[in-house]
């Protein structure tokens, strides 16, 4: 008997989790991916653009395979329309066009954030360099950052101090990389930054599955780049808090049938506002990380969504366990003396449910991080609430660097 098909597009290796997951299931994985040879390749690989939906249909129906489907899952924001017509043309349940139009621009979802009193900080979409821009820098420190892209590509933070020419490059740099020619110039506040992902249903619930705690590199050039995401490390109250708003963004964008991964920020004063969201999730967090956290099944949730189920409302119970995308992060320019990883110098009852530690050899040099894609290896790991903190994994990661590099 022909087995059910779980498509991926995008063949990055962060989505390991999700393939390996299916494969174990008993589905056949088609991987949908421009590359020729792409860092997975499932059980069958389509060398096709993500974003073009009627290439991708056409291909697997004319390889008759078109109704094993059962559903289609990316991590790329540019995919998201194409995985929206696939799943349209299969009879499933899909976001709205509405939803689809606003996750695709992040100038149309902060303009429906101001809407609904969620946003509280400037933000404006920009098509040329206007004077209102060096107006804004003056006032306060400016991110400036593609209207749509992905991987972190074409953002920088910039000083209200940044003469013109330097502030114009950063504008420049961010079009080139918008597929639709639009800037976002946003106030940069300082605060901590979290993410909130979400499922919501075609019956008006939204689910909470897990709140992370996020840090970025400062192995970078005026970019912002996630290399720790940390579910389930904060109190029961400020998570509470935490969904509460983030079911409002959510519903603020017309979003349903659909997966949230929503980026907030906290400010010193306790007040929330809304970074950005897609419509999909991102590498291992779908595979793994909500899933220790929720004790739920975040893919077969959604692929119960897709197909007309109903899910609760609210925050997700949470485990008494931890999950963190950790990301190795090291100074760069400095060279690998000393082959070791972050388990070396943690607690046995924290595990890594998998990881990439292909480059940390030694000899290796460290690079500058200019996008998500130039991380350099990465552990999944799970351990006990109460003893896999914060401040935990920081002070057993400035062991491992001291021993690491020099």
């Amino acid at each position: 008997m022909d087995k059910p098909i779980f498509l991926l597009l995008g063949g990055n290796k962060l989505n390991r989790g999700a393939l390996n997951k299916y494969q174990k299931q008993g589905y056949d994985v088609y991987v949908i991916d421009w590359n020729k040879s792409p860092q997975m390749t499932g059980d069958r690989h389509y060398c096709i653009d993500v974003k073009d939906a009627p290439s991708i249909i056409k291909a697997l129906k004319e390889d008759k395979c078109w109704d094993r489907i059962r559903l289609g899952y990316t991590s790329i924001d540019l995919a998201v329309p194409s995985l929206a017509e696939i799943h349209r043309q299969l009879g499933l349940h899909v976001i709205s066009d509405d939803g689809l139009a606003n996750c695709s621009s992040k100038g149309r979802m902060t303009a429906c954030w101001q809407k609904n009193n969620l946003l509280n900080r400037y933000s404006k979409q920009f098509a040329g360099f206007e004077p209102e821009i060096m107006e804004q820098i003056r006032k306060f420190d400016l991110i400036i950052k593609p209207d749509n892209s992905s991987s972190s590509r074409g953002i920088t933070l910039l000083d209200k101090n940044t003469p013109r020419q330097l502030v114009q490059e950063a504008f420049e740099k961010a079009k080139s990389e918008a597929t639709n020619h639009l800037v976002i110039v946003e106030e940069f506040v300082d605060g901590q930054e979290y993410t909130v992902d979400m499922l919501g249903d075609s019956f008006g619930n939204v689910s909470v599955y897990g709140i992370s705690r996020k840090a970025h590199t400062l192995n970078t050039d005026r970019n912002k780049i996630a290399v720790k995401l940390h579910y389930n490390c904060e109190s029961d109250e400020l998570q509470q808090k935490i969904a509460e708003y983030g079911i409002r963004c959510y519903k603020a964008l017309g979003f349903c049938s659909s997966l949230g991964h929503l980026e907030i920020l906290l400010k010193p004063n306790g007040i929330i506002s809304p970074v950005e969201i897609g419509a999909r999730s991102s590498g291992c967090i779908a595979s793994d990380l909500v899933d220790i956290v929720s004790g739920r099944n975040y893919l077969g949730d959604l692929e119960f969504v897709y197909h007309g189920g109903k899910i609760q409302n609210g925050l997700c119970p949470q485990t008494d366990m931890s999950s963190m995308f950790f990301f190795y992060d090291l100074p760069a320019g400095r060279t690998i003396t000393h082959e070791c990883c972050i388990l070396d110098f943690i607690s046995p009852e924290i595990h890594s449910r998998f990881f990439d530690r292909s480059q940390l050899k030694t000899g290796f040099q460290v690079p500058m991080i200019s996008s998500d894609n130039g991380r350099i290896g990465y552990e999944i790991l799970e351990g006990p609430k109460k003893l896999m903190t914060t401040s935990y994994i920081r002070e057993a990661e400035i062991k491992m660097i001291n021993k690491m590099v020099q």
